[in-house]
């Protein structure tokens, strides 16, 4: 039976980083027809790392993504943190109402809140800019949710006996909470920052301006910069992947620990 389930989860592996290998093979196709016969080209590969990182917009699209995804899952740690924190640790009037419109938000389809959402950007004047595309997500309901069941298991014990020692609450959550909480907010940060990578509709929408778009926007141009090359696609997505995955193995478990303990009641 073990040997059994050994086989299966290793036929699992092998079918899961099947795409991964091909896009390692694609990247050393030499033109739009050639499909590189599924065998990597390090020679070819090098030249399609020159030519994006040379010639094109292609560093300044990855520069956009990193200050939109660090400037998005940042400020989503600060401000969901904070207020997932209140709502679990502090009592004041109004709570669970407050509680239970955001957990009703997360009903809403992202496309329900679009337009209303482009209208308020377009009113404040931050069309073509990064706050227009950083601040509407500063903070979600996803977030406040996820640090508020996590926030649930801090022992209020060691609360009081910081409120009894003459604290304050914005002390008592920077001291006490925001560490206990750690695995959480990284959680928190590593999912915001993956959502905002791959994030292509509200930059779409809101960035006219090509010296603002992020990786996703800017990749979907590459067919019309540089004559469609399939193996200088697969290029720009192998190194659109590397970020995200060097941040998820760089903050694996403390995202295990984020969506586990925080659903674990003693």
């Amino acid at each position: 039976m073990r040997a059994l389930r050994g086989t299966l989860l290793s036929l699992v592996v092998l079918v899961m980083l099947l795409p991964v290998y091909a896009m390692f093979a694609l990247s050393s196709a030499s033109d739009a027809t050639d499909l590189g016969g599924l065998t990597f080209d390090a020679s070819q590969l090098g030249e399609h790392l020159s030519q994006l990182f040379g010639q094109g917009d292609f560093p300044l699209y990855l520069r956009n993504s990193m200050i939109l995804s660090l400037g998005v899952a940042v400020l989503e740690v600060v401000f969901s943190g904070a207020a997932g924190y209140a709502l679990a640790q502090l009592t004041f009037p109004g709570r669970r109402v407050l509680f239970t419109v955001v957990v009703g938000t997360l009903s809403l389809s992202p496309i329900v809140v679009l337009v209303p959402m482009y209208l308020v950007v377009k009113q404040l004047g931050w069309i073509d800019s990064f706050q227009g595309m950083i601040v509407p997500f500063m903070m979600s309901a996803f977030g406040v949710f996820l640090v508020r069941q996590f926030a649930l298991s801090v022992p209020r014990e060691l609360l009081l006996s910081a409120r009894v020692d003459g604290a304050g609450e914005l002390h008592i959550f920077l001291r006490v909470g925001v560490p206990l909480l750690r695995p959480a907010l990284l959680t928190l940060f590593l999912l915001q920052f993956l959502a905002q990578w791959d994030n292509l509709l509200w930059p779409l929408v809101v960035a006219n301006d090509p010296r603002l778009w992020p990786l996703p926007v800017g990749l979907s141009q590459l067919q019309t910069e540089y004559d469609f090359s399939i193996g200088l696609v697969s290029t720009a997505a192998l190194v659109t992947a590397v970020p995200p995955l060097v941040l998820m193995f760089v903050l694996q478990r403390y995202y295990v620990a984020g969506l586990t303990l925080g659903g674990v009641k003693k």
